[in-house]
């Protein structure tokens, strides 16, 4: 996508710290530039940058990004950069003594009048500087964002009046990605209006904060029944408990988000159940069966304002229009492309089936689509004898059977561990590598897949059935292109 930009140099005094900066959690965001400054000082290690800068300068390279915001610009990227020579050129802006010492004798050894003006890129507005801001800080770059701030730059773009499918066209991610980034970026915003202790508290706030723990809850069907929630298109998830067992449940698991070992402690079923049963014993007494709606727990910050005391108070805010969800478990607008007849034949019927009707069928297709789409892009990239040989090494299998290949679970597993997937980012990896888990009631895994073709007691939920939809996309958009 080519973004319309235009370079100068900008006085550093007409350049403004982002008071949407995605760096910031949004309930410490603020209008005030020194509260900002004084936020990103705390928490995004500015001094070290700022020392960096003194000793050798700022980078011809790595302009700010900036939009016009009246007679100055707001810098959208490189906020870090422009607090640290915000601090070099004027000291006493940090907020303690000690501080103010630090950055004066920094100050002393910089090149003060190289920061006067600095290079930026102009862009229209927001929207336009997104693929920019996404490419430095997602997918393998080497300033990437945590999860959490990832999750928190897709949820602005949503505020801004994207759709998911418009951010996941944008910025070249797919929509199941962004899908779920947006799910576990809701459960986090919902964590922080909770009354958790001052340390809790504290541990949420920080960037570094362990998203993919609230991820595995999310995705997991024991972890989604001890939430209280459900999947959903439109809202990410809705509450199927009382909203005060799903507000108890949910503090207890950011508390332990950041404990030693909690991945370990959720890292199959029975760790998930040992870990629920554990929990249980520590929550308090609520009722249990209610429901609620996710979106009543939150509020962004651009949609509240302060009463006469300081405090917040919501106002009333339209989310944008989301469109409703496909009837089918096919998204609408994936495209199959595969010249391979079987495979757009299979394609075309999963596409034909009502999800909310037909959900045994609609998991036997899609399972059956994985496993003939996967071993014709095998086939096709020449790799059918190398992962035969990978899985049969003595010829065993195929003197029985000529035709013999191998199950779904080690086709993926190949697919990942020799990175055949070609253009598939880190995150989408890792989703297929989640599917060939060796656990079917653990996160969505070819082992769930074979509990809904062969155990004639187990049904998927639509749910089940779009989660397991979100994980295989990544891998379905490159093997059914």
């Amino acid at each position: 996508m080519s973004v319309d930009t235009r370079s100068t140099k900008v006085k550093t005094g007409s350049l403004l710290l982002d008071p949407k900066n995605t760096r910031i959690p949004s309930d410490r965001r603020s209008d005030s530039q020194r509260q900002l400054l004084h936020e990103l000082l705390a928490h995004e290690d500015v001094k070290s940058l700022a020392a960096s800068i003194a000793k050798i300068g700022l980078f011809a390279n790595e302009r700010l990004v900036v939009v016009p915001s009246g007679r100055c610009f707001t810098v959208l990227e490189g906020n870090r950069r422009l607090a640290a020579i915000k601090l070099l050129l004027s000291p006493e802006l940090a907020p303690t003594t000690s501080l103010v010492k630090y950055f004066r004798s920094l100050s002393a050894k910089a090149d003060l009048a190289s920061l006067g003006k600095v290079d930026v890129a102009v862009v229209p507005d927001r929207l336009s500087a997104a693929p920019i801001i996404a490419a430095l800080h997602t997918g393998d770059s080497k300033r990437r964002w945590s999860s959490l701030q990832q999750a928190r730059f897709y949820h602005e773009l949503l505020m801004q009046g994207l759709q998911p499918s418009e951010i996941s066209d944008q910025l070249g991610i797919s929509l199941a990605q962004i899908r779920s980034f947006l799910r576990t970026e809701k459960l986090h915003r919902i964590a922080l209006t909770l009354d958790l202790d001052a340390d809790v508290r504290k541990r949420v706030e920080d960037p570094r904060f362990p998203l993919t723990t609230l991820e595995r809850f999310i995705d997991s069907q024991i972890g989604r029944k001890f939430l209280g929630v459900e999947l959903d298109d439109e809202k990410g998830f809705v509450g199927v408990a009382h909203p005060e067992r799903f507000k108890a449940v949910l503090a207890r698991v950011v508390a332990d988000a950041t404990t030693k070992g909690m991945t370990r402690k959720i890292n199959d079923k029975k760790g998930f159940q040992d870990y629920i049963k554990q929990a249980e014993t520590a929550l308090p007494r609520t009722k249990k069966r209610g429901s609620f709606d996710p979106d009543a727990f939150v509020v962004d910050g651009d949609d509240a304002k302060r009463d006469d005391s300081g405090g917040q108070r919501e106002r009333q805010h339209t989310s944008p229009k989301t469109p409703k969800p496909s009837t089918s478990i096919v998204p609408r607008g994936f495209v199959c492309r595969s010249k391979t007849t079987k495979v757009s034949s299979i394609f075309k019927e999963l596409k034909s089936l009502r999800i909310s009707e037909q959900r045994n069928s609609t998991g036997v297709m899609l399972r059956v689509l994985m496993d003939v789409a996967l071993w014709s892009y095998i086939k096709q990239e020449g790799h059918a004898k190398a992962v035969c040989d990978h899985f049969d090494k003595n010829g065993k299998k195929r003197n029985y059977n000529p035709d013999w290949t191998p199950p779904l679970r080690d086709l993926i597993s190949y697919a990942v561990d020799k990175r055949i997937l070609h253009g598939m980012a880190a995150d989408g990896y890792k989703a297929a590598r989640s599917l060939a888990a060796k656990d079917g009631d653990y996160f969505i895994t070819i082992d769930g897949f074979n509990e809904f073709t062969h155990n004639p007691h187990v049904t998927p939920t639509e749910g089940d059935l779009r989660a397991l939809w979100d994980r295989a996309e990544p891998m379905l958009e490159i093997i059914l292109s």
